[in-house]
């Protein structure tokens, strides 16, 4: 069976990672159906990449959370999904309500997919592949000034529900949901034992070019915005306080490819998968930057440049091993250096578009 005669379902088309997911779906010749919030996105996105037309197909769900949200996908399709990819979910610290802004969408969204997988997708299922988190990993209560043992698989982030809800805290509350949303995958697996198995992928900080629409600089997604543009946007005139919430990442194109290789690699069945990258420290931004694109040094702050990491941060590792022994040979990751340049040099093409 050729890779045009497999059919694949996708969440969040619109989305800074899914872009590039279907990027590769694409070019690798699955057919694809994809979803989104409305016809609008689905045009941008199309107006975007004109090349995609004819070779995506769009189906419309304004809120992924609803109850029977995506039933009709599977009712309408005839000859049934071989995969599906589920990456819909708020990446977002700018919330008022961290129960109905973060958890509550993750967690549904992924239940109310899984679910009609399982009730409505017959039986050509074989994966259902999720965009998870090393979030649901990180212990979100670790002492920054101490590194403990290298993050694995095995691992799961302490946080809970109530805390982030009694908190508000809008860090606690992405993490518990990206822990919770993974959790509710792994327990109707366990609980219901569809015909399909489950892969979870588990990045970092997620950098990289954006390929997605981007309106204008306020719609730059979170974590190029906070690790990469926020460096010569004007925010910071002094970054020497500047703490990230993590201090590890991995290129979008490497998760993309992690998404399409899952697909159909055996050993990627019923496994959680860390992928990280390298470290990223807000020196490290700034060095690079400052050396590649000299015209921004005016918008940058020098820094320190031989201190890499803030005074005391020693941030925990990680056991990127189960990804080299999944995705087998060939399998690496970009360094930092060069996904920061394409990063930087895919934000300054979108601010001639803004007209910055």
């Amino acid at each position: 069976m050729s890779k045009s005669d497999k059919k694949v379902f996708v969440t969040g088309a619109s989305g800074f990672m899914c872009s590039h997911i279907l990027n590769l779906l694409i070019e690798k010749g699955y057919q694809t159906v994809a979803s989104v919030r409305s016809p609008s996105k689905a045009e941008t996105l199309l107006a975007l990449h004109p090349t995609w037309k004819g070779k995506l197909e769009f189906v419309y769900i304004p809120d992924v959370a609803a109850p029977g949200a995506f039933d009709e996908v599977f009712k309408a399709e005839k000859n049934g999904f071989d995969y599906i990819i589920h990456t819909a979910s708020p990446v977002t610290f700018d919330v008022s309500d961290v129960k109905k802004d973060l958890i509550e969408p993750a967690v549904h969204g992924t239940t109310e997919l899984i679910k009609a997988a399982h009730e409505l997708g017959g039986p050509k299922i074989k994966r259902f592949v999720l965009l998870g988190s090393a979030v649901a990993i990180v212990d979100s209560y670790q002492d920054m000034s101490v590194a403990g043992k290298d993050y694995t698989e095995k691992d799961w982030n302490p946080v809970t529900e109530e805390e982030a809800v009694k908190t508000q805290s809008a860090l606690l509350g992405y993490n518990a949901s990206k822990k919770l949303g993974e959790q509710a995958a792994w327990d109707f697996i366990a609980t219901k034992k569809p015909v399909f198995d489950l892969t979870v992928i588990n990045p970092d900080i997620i950098i990289g070019p954006m390929i997605q629409p981007v309106d204008g600089p306020k719609h730059v997604n979170e974590s190029n915005l906070f690790a990469v543009y926020d460096f010569f946007n004007g925010k910071y005139t002094d970054f020497e306080q500047v703490r990230f919430p993590f201090y590890h990442f991995v290129d979008v194109r490497d998760v993309a490819l992690a998404h399409i290789l899952s697909l159909e690699t055996p050993k990627a069945a019923n496994q959680r998968i860390i992928l990280v990258g390298g470290l990223i420290t807000p020196q490290l931004v700034v060095n690079i930057i400052r050396e590649h694109f000299p015209q921004l040094k005016d918008r940058t702050t020098k820094g320190t440049p031989s201190q890499i990491l803030p005074k005391d941060v020693q941030p925990t590792g990680w056991d990127t091993s189960k990804s080299f022994e999944v995705f087998g040979e060939g399998w690496g990751y970009r360094g930092l250096e060069e996904s920061l340049v394409d990063t930087v040099a895919s934000i300054l093409e979108l601010e001639k578009k803004w007209g910055i």
